[in-house]
């Protein structure tokens, strides 16, 4: 559910031009504040539970630091969402205002033409109809909202930071799943090309209960698959999380780590520490990552 606005232009003043400047403002605050609310807590517990070779000055410090870039990232990229849309929406009102002025000086010629050179019938100019604006803060055309997403997300989310990183990743797999929802709802549900009965088992087939499991199973097959033998490819919070669950103990004093193939160090919990080590940080970029479980 959206906040309310702590701003309001639009009582005082009828311009849209206000309505437009409370709807970017609201998005600025309503973006900051939660980030704040989202960011905070999580970072408290994870740093915490996690990130105990640092001092407790410097996990405040850290916790400080991702929320606010968490927050200012957000209601950074909402504002230049909001400011794009209005922009869009009145250069498109302007461009179809100018292409309508042709057409009418094109239409007063002809029938000038018409009144004192040729004598042909009139014919009424074809007019497209006049555009109703969307409300303030809305996009005039999910073009408007694929082009400032585009800016938005290039200025704004475009640093390969672990907030913004951690941040992208999540809408990719939310993206994905609602595609498909997508795919299904337009394709599948109105498509009469296909067949009644077939169209019936698809539908019966591609329920939610039943592509689900199918899917986690998918999921943990590959994710285990690259654990176990390609390690290094997964994300560093991700392998540290499975290391902790599927590392074991031999019985002949060596630490052997799941995910690895092999025991590392020479029998010593040091060797296996260092070899551990050596495990968590291989194959990573040079990205600050910060727990993300």
């Amino acid at each position: 559910m959206p906040f309310s606005s702590p701003f309001d232009f639009s009582s005082s003043s009828p311009n849209p031009l206000a309505s437009e400047l409370e709807a970017i403002l609201c998005a600025i605050y309503n973006g900051c504040k939660y980030g704040i609310k989202i960011r905070l807590p999580h970072a408290l517990v994870m740093t915490f539970l996690f990130r105990r070779d640092l001092s407790s000055i410097d996990k405040l410090k850290m916790i400080c630091k991702v929320t606010l870039e968490h927050s200012r990232n957000l209601g950074s990229f909402a504002g230049i969402y909001k400011t794009l849309l209005a922009l869009l929406k009145y250069a498109s009102q302007s461009l179809y205002w100018k292409k309508r002025k042709k057409v009418l000086l094109r239409a007063f010629g002809r029938i000038l033409g018409a009144a004192f050179f040729v004598k042909s019938p009139y014919q009424q100019p074809s007019l497209e109809p006049i555009p109703t604006l969307s409300p303030p803060g809305m996009p005039q055309s999910p073009s408007h909202s694929f082009l400032a997403g585009l800016i938005g997300g290039y200025t704004i989310w475009g640093n390969p930071s672990s907030i913004n990183y951690q941040i992208v990743l999540y809408l990719l797999s939310r993206i994905l799943m609602g595609s498909l929802s997508l795919a299904k709802e337009k394709y599948i549900t109105h498509n009469k090309a296909i067949p009644i009965a077939f169209f019936k088992r698809l539908k019966s087939c591609t329920t939610f209960d039943k592509m689900y499991p199918l899917l986690a199973a998918g999921v943990w097959a590959i994710v285990m698959v690259l654990f176990e033998e390609y390690p290094h490819v997964l994300h560093p919070s991700l392998r540290r999380s499975m290391d902790e669950i599927y590392k074991f103990v031999t019985d002949s004093g060596g630490d052997t780590f799941a995910g690895q193939g092999q025991a590392l160090g020479g029998g010593n919990v040091g060797n296996a520490t260092d070899g551990a080590s050596a495990l968590f940080t291989s194959g990573t970029s040079n990205i600050e990552f910060v727990e993300e479980e």
